[in-house]
């Protein structure tokens, strides 16, 4: 389940009535957490006990939400100082780390796109390009999803489409006298759903998990992947599987009986039209953005040949430059208004970089350096070495993928990810061979929908029931599967380095 659940604001809604299922996760993740920290051998430091324990409470609160995501990531502040795991100023550093300013970054880039309507824009011009036949609008939808949920949480992308797609589908059948195509419909609004988790594959800032693993790399392992390094392995994937979701769409499981849809073109530009011409802000915002994305590459590009570069310059870096940009800008003439004010940034998801602090901050004491928790961890495992290491990565990616149909997708990867890092060198494999399916897996949830907020977002339409998507999903979350295998064993080996 994404995080974005984490996104709303406070005073956005009423108080929600406690679940009796959130009582029973406080109390369980309580009485687990004690269970972990006696039960477990003498062979690990009492320090290692507390973290094993901290983690177990934070990854039950976090499954079962007993409280909010965000607020359970504040956990490891106050309980490594008060087990002497750690001070709290080495517990607090990671909730600044350089990964949640790179993601910040990224938000405040996508407020800009949606408060100027840059990614309407966007939108309606790429499903002109594709096409207005059916199977064709359908992949025109995809795409502009997949390439906005790149650079736009996937969540505010879901919602930007939909009504797109919905007037689509009353214009459908306005013109076959009230009579809709439910295969179409459905191949629409999934689509959409699909594309939006899948186009976050691409980009490091495209979804929490993919920052996450990035940043528990680099801080324990000193493993650095560029923006530009994940493009290259991650665009390549999420470009074949948007293809494969389409197809798996639009000829297998929901085919569309109409071939043409008469008056779409029109009704798409005249939404264009209505649009205006490209004003100074929007002007603003996609300069600021393309610079943006142009410096990520020439970084990646140049860091590993120009020692200055290495030296003086980071992802995060240009993501600041942009968001201070943004707020610096003139949005007209004179400058009585500026491209974003701080005010802006109440729609700027705070929860979710809590989130991701608090399970940095979690996993950077299962090092040997901190609690000793990881190596232990590694030690305990050496008997799998009689396994095939393509075996565990297809288990991991099935467990992962099952388990973010039902949880937060940043809070399963930061739960796994350090588990799986550590498995993964106590049996004397890469890191990555097994910690990047998690990242990968955990973005892949398509069967329900509680699992991605997108999907909820469709559901809500109408135009899907639970037995639909379940349909599309079961065959995605397949194809997931054994996509995310392939592309650890071929584009990670080359782009990563993984070894074999």
């Amino acid at each position: 389940m994404s995080v974005t659940e984490a996104e709303s604001q406070p005073g956005d809604a009423p108080a929600r009535e406690v679940a009796p299922r959130q009582w029973i996760g406080l109390a369980a993740g309580v009485v687990l957490a004690l269970i972990v920290r006696f039960v477990l051998p003498d062979s690990l430091s009492a320090d290692g006990k507390s973290v094993a324990a901290v983690a177990t409470l934070m990854a039950v609160w976090w499954m079962t939400e007993a409280i909010p995501l965000a607020a359970t990531a504040l956990a490891p502040l106050v309980l490594m100082p008060l087990l002497g795991v750690a001070p709290v100023g080495d517990v607090a550093a990671p909730y600044a780390s350089a990964t949640i300013f790179l993601f910040m970054g990224g938000f405040i880039i996508a407020l800009a796109m949606t408060r100027w309507n840059l990614h309407t824009r966007f939108a309606l011009g790429t499903v002109l390009l594709v096409g207005t036949s059916p199977v064709r609008m359908i992949g025109g939808f995809m795409l502009a999803t997949g390439l906005l949920s790149m650079w736009i949480s996937n969540t505010a992308t879901a919602v930007m489409m939909l009504p797109i797609g919905v007037a689509v589908l009353g214009l459908v059948a306005q013109l076959r006298d009230g009579r809709q195509d439910p295969n179409f419909a459905t191949a629409l609004m999934l689509g959409i759903a699909y594309a939006a988790s899948i186009g976050s594959l691409g980009t490091v800032i495209g979804t929490p998990p993919n920052a996450f693993l990035q940043s528990h790399l680099k801080a324990e392992y000193g493993i650095d992947i560029s923006f530009f390094q994940w493009m290259v392995f991650g665009v390549p994937v999420a470009a074949v599987f948007l293809v494969l979701a389409w197809l798996v769409l639009t000829r297998v499981v929901f085919k569309p009986k109409i071939t043409e849809i008469a008056g779409a073109r029109e009704m798409i530009e005249e939404r264009k039209r209505a649009l205006g011409r490209m004003d100074r802000p929007q002007w603003t915002v996609l300069a600021v953005f393309a610079g943006a994305a142009a410096s990520w590459v020439l970084v990646g590009v140049l860091k590993p040949h120009v020692t200055w570069v290495a030296e003086h310059t980071s992802d995060a870096g240009v993501a600041m430059l942009a968001a201070l940009l943004l707020f610096t800008l003139p949005a007209e003439r004179g400058g009585g208004k500026r491209v974003l004010a701080w005010e802006d940034t109440r729609d700027l998801p705070w929860g979710i970089l809590l989130l991701f602090g608090g399970g940095l901050s979690l996993s950077g004491q299962f090092g040997a350096d901190a609690s000793g928790l990881g190596p232990w961890i590694g030690d305990q495992v050496g008997g799998l070495d009689a396994l095939p290491v393509l075996l565990l990565v297809l288990v991991i990616t099935v467990v992962i993928l099952l388990l973010t149909e039902l949880t937060s997708n940043t809070a399963t990867t930061a739960t796994f990810v350090p588990i799986m890092a550590a498995v993964a060198v106590g049996l004397d494999q890469d890191v990555m061979l097994l910690a990047l399916p998690v990242a990968l897996a955990a973005t892949c949830a398509f069967m329900l929908p509680v699992a991605t907020p997108p999907n909820a977002v469709v559901f809500s339409s109408g135009h899907v029931t639970i037995g639909q998507m379940i349909r599309g999903g079961v065959l995605l979350n397949a194809t997931a599967v054994i996509l995310v295998t392939l592309a650890v064993y071929t584009t990670g080996v080359w782009v990563f380095g993984i070894s074999l």
